[in-house]
């Protein structure tokens, strides 16, 4: 028993095969175009990433050791912590000029802001600008921090000084109590005493006489307020 060949096989399979190669060949041009393109992206990338991110450049880092080593390490770990700081609070700029590692600066570091410092623009001083300067310590309780830790102080030092800017230049609104009284209790106690007096037509109302005896036992619970210098000599005279 024999089946008859179906021609129109054929055409298919030349139509089937030809859309795989093509498929084939769309996929390998857009994987060299990929592939080519590479760089460029990168490139762009870091551009805009740059863009958004400030630099840290500026900002001078001064270790004041002998061992070179250390200095080495340290000044890397602090531009490492500088540059994640940055990308942190992006895209303000970090308000830091200056960052020095001394063993007389407390561990965990300071930081310390002069409003109007000479920036040497002007002879006399008169274009003078803000100086902030970290100090960070280089030991705690007779042990050496290591260069991490010199870092992470650092990083908690800007975080400080992000928010101590923030609220000077985000301040927040002072909103009046209402009805409230600054007046002492002896004084809100006196007044009810006297306006009741005042009110009273034959005389006091059995309630002031408590009033002043209250009054009276916290007079004598109040502390002893030092007197001040008198007028007339030291005696008194």
């Amino acid at each position: 028993m024999c089946t008859r060949a179906n021609r129109a096989s054929v055409p298919d399979s030349c139509h089937a095969l030809t859309a795989a190669v093509l498929a084939l060949a769309s996929a390998i041009v857009a994987l060299a175009v990929a592939a080519a393109t590479i760089p460029w992206r990168r490139l762009r990338s870091r551009q805009s990433t740059r863009a958004k991110v400030d630099s840290t450049r500026h900002i001078e880092i001064q270790v004041h050791l002998s061992d070179g080593e250390r200095v080495r390490s340290i000044e890397r770990s602090c531009r490492t912590g500088l540059k994640r700081a940055a990308r942190t609070w992006a895209p303000f700029a970090l308000p830091l000029d200056r960052v020095e590692v001394i063993p007389s600066a407390p561990p965990l570091g300071k930081a310390d802001i002069f409003d109007a410092w000479f920036d040497g623009s002007s002879g006399e001083g008169n274009n003078a600008g803000a100086l902030v300067v970290v100090s960070l310590g280089t030991s705690q309780e007779s042990r050496e921090l290591s260069p991490d830790e010199i870092a992470g102080a650092l990083v908690g030092q800007v975080e400080r000084l992000v928010i101590d800017r923030y609220r000077r230049e985000h301040p927040a609104p002072v909103t009046a109590a209402v009805g409230t009284s600054h007046d002492s209790p002896l004084t809100s106690m006196s007044a009810l005493v006297t306006h009741g007096e005042r009110s009273a037509d034959g005389g006091p109302p059995a309630n002031v006489t408590d009033i002043r005896a209250l009054l009276e036992g916290i007079k004598k619970s109040q502390p002893l307020v030092p007197a001040g210098p008198s007028t007339n000599g030291p005696h008194g005279a």
